[in-house]
């Protein structure tokens, strides 16, 4: 298997999953129609908490997650041979990473159990799985930008812009918690944006990675008809 495959996969299939488990949950009756990612009627957790789209959430956001800490021992193994041999910020990157799989699985595992300590669990999870998950995005950007930077790559750029875009809603946003009466439809909207965009990420790393896969067999095969002459 192509290693651009795994991140390219892994975002394709989160990004689904939510969607699914929303719809799902609705033609079930256990949720209201509407525009999750603007109206926030729903948040993920409630969309793929009952009936059958919880089957179909916890089966596929498992592997997702188990993936994704593939995915940050795979970058980190590749900064490191190619880029930074010792580096602290590679080394953070690849814990902070493996940190916020963790808690994604602590979040789908409790996912649907009743109980005020299990929905503690649930929101420490998710959290902390953002918060992991960007910060070595973060992390991963910057170590990258040597190379792409001078290389031009649009993949590249697109994930440069997630990250600022990303920082930049949560900057916005922030603030409002503090004046609104019923934040709960906020925080919602939060919920299904951050997640599309944390995990688009991941599409684009692996097109990245398929582009970079591609110059590499190019710029050898180039070399060797080269030699050849």
């Amino acid at each position: 298997m192509k290693l651009w495959v795994l991140p390219f996969s892994l975002g394709i299939v989160a990004i689904l999953s939510g969607n699914l488990a929303f719809f799902i949950s609705f033609n079930e009756g256990f949720i209201n129609a509407c525009f999750p990612y603007i109206e926030g009627c729903a948040s993920i957790s409630r969309s793929g908490r009952h009936g059958l789209a919880a089957i179909l959430f916890k089966l596929s956001v498992l592997p997702v997650m188990t993936l994704l800490s593939i995915y940050w021992v795979i970058t980190y193994r590749t900064i490191k041979k190619l880029i930074y041999k010792n580096s602290l910020r590679n080394s953070y990157m690849l814990v902070t990473g493996i940190i916020g799989s963790l808690f994604g699985i602590l979040y789908t595992a409790f996912l649907g159990s009743e109980g005020d300590f299990y929905q503690l669990l649930r929101r420490v999870g998710i959290y902390f799985f953002f918060l992991g998950t960007y910060a070595a995005q973060i992390l991963e950007v910057i170590q990258l930008s040597p190379i792409y930077t001078s290389k031009g790559s649009s993949f590249f750029k697109g994930m440069r812009f997630l990250i600022v875009l990303i920082g930049f809603i949560i900057l916005v946003s922030t603030p409002f918690y503090g004046f609104l009466e019923n934040d709960d439809w906020l925080e919602n909207v939060l919920e299904w944006n951050l997640t599309f965009l944390i995990f688009f990420y991941f599409i684009l790393s692996g097109l990245l990675w398929r582009e970079t896969a591609l110059r590499m067999n190019l710029e050898f095969n180039h070399s060797e008809s080269v030699k050849s002459d």
